[in-house]
């Protein structure tokens, strides 16, 4: 990651026009003699910097229900709180976006988001990795938003105004497993496109998730649920890589193509959960999908547990890896992909039309304007959706 903080940026922002047509100072002027100690100081004391900053032009409603003064057309913008930054890439923001959170350097070439938008990895960091990760004010104030987009709580959001005199617009996300849950997808894609003047985006995007429901319930929606095909899902990280016998809840690759969860009582909303090596082989799945990160742990642990190749799925070659969902947040678009491939290995003769490849590729061009399955993803990851044993 590179430390300049113009890296990335392509609008020239020494000054802004005020609508009287006079030239108001920006931040990074105002700040641009300043060291480190100063800036610290600044980041706690507000008032010190300069007041039209914080005055917008319009008025928006974020996702808390928090009414924010944001500017008429935001061009610098920051992502901050697990997921955010993808959220602005699924609602073609990239271009807009002047820093954004540590990253590890595989992930540029593993999480879709940063696949699809490689420019991003150049962009100034303003703060830590993970899941609470919620943005450093002297490193924000250095890239100088317009607008602040936090998945976090209000008292935060209302600190970090307060810190970088900068409008924070608070946004949240949820597994579209459930209807509610992409009610609130939707709501922060309508959040941010308010916010940016781009509501068609949201709106387009809506349909995609809503019309993908769609095909899959007319392919599979009629199947009895004593005549559903059933699948496990094993091995999916959870603060790194798991084997066999560790679990999932929230199967929305099974949910969508109407396939049942081979072990029973795992609720949803369980991020980990460790069976017996006993219980695995007694529910006995036809068929495994797996994490593709944990392709080398699952080798392993067969090659150490002789009695895992007793298994029907590692017996008939029924083990898939699948694309990584749960990192940095649920991964929408490989949770999508990794449901066509369920279906179309469960029931082919209902996904029979379906071409995989593309397929895929459709998800990501709907969600991020590029075709990275054919063109990065599948060779980065070459385990994916062939059998593993």
């Amino acid at each position: 990651m590179t430390d300049d903080s113009q890296a990335g940026v392509p609008r020239d922002t020494t000054n802004a026009v005020e609508r009287d047509g006079h030239r108001r100072p920006r931040r990074r002027s105002v700040l641009a003699g300043l060291g480190t100690t100063a800036l610290a100081g600044l980041a706690g004391c507000a008032s010190l910097l300069p007041a039209s900053e914080t005055a917008g032009d319009r008025t928006v409603t974020d996702t808390a229900g928090r009414t924010v003064d944001v500017p008429d057309d935001p061009e610098r913008i920051l992502g901050i709180g697990a997921g955010t930054l993808r959220q602005l890439a699924f609602m073609d923001a990239t271009d807009r976006v002047v820093g954004i959170g540590s990253v590890r350097e595989s992930s540029l070439n593993e999480l879709p988001y940063l696949v699809a938008n490689p420019e991003l990895g150049e962009l100034p960091t303003f703060g830590d990795r993970g899941a609470d990760r919620d943005g450093d004010a002297e490193q924000i104030l250095e890239v100088e938003p317009d607008v602040i987009f936090l998945n976090g709580d209000s008292s935060r959001a209302d600190e970090l105004a307060e810190q970088t005199n900068t409008p924070v617009v608070l946004v949240d996300t949820e597994n579209i497993l459930t209807g509610d849950g992409r009610k609130v997808l939707y709501q922060t894609w309508k959040t941010i496109g308010e916010t940016l003047r781009n509501e068609d985006r949201a709106d387009a995007l809506e349909t995609f998730l809503e019309d993908t429901i769609t095909d899959f319930d007319e392919r599979t929606g009629d199947i009895p649920a004593d005549e559903r095909a059933e699948g496990y899902a094993a091995a999916f990280r959870f603060r790194g890589a798991h084997g066999l016998s560790t679990t999932r809840g929230d199967t929305t690759m099974f949910h969508y193509p109407n396939v049942e969860n081979a072990i029973e009582d795992v609720e949803s909303h369980q991020n980990s959960v460790d069976l017996s090596h006993e219980q695995l082989l007694e529910a006995d799945p036809e068929r495994i999908f797996i994490d593709v990160a944990s392709v080398d742990r699952v080798r392993e642990e067969v090659d150490e547990n002789p009695e895992f190749e007793a298994l029907t799925a590692v017996k008939e070659g029924e083990v898939y890896p699948v694309l990584q969902v749960y990192r940095d947040m649920r991964n929408f678009g490989p949770m999508i992909a990794n449901a066509y491939f369920v279906g179309k290995t469960a029931y082919p003769d209902r996904f029979a039309d379906v071409d995989l490849e593309s397929q895929v590729d459709d998800v990501f061009e709907a969600l991020f304007g590029e075709r990275i399955y054919s063109g990065h993803l599948n060779a980065q990851f070459p385990d994916v959706y062939r059998p593993l044993f």
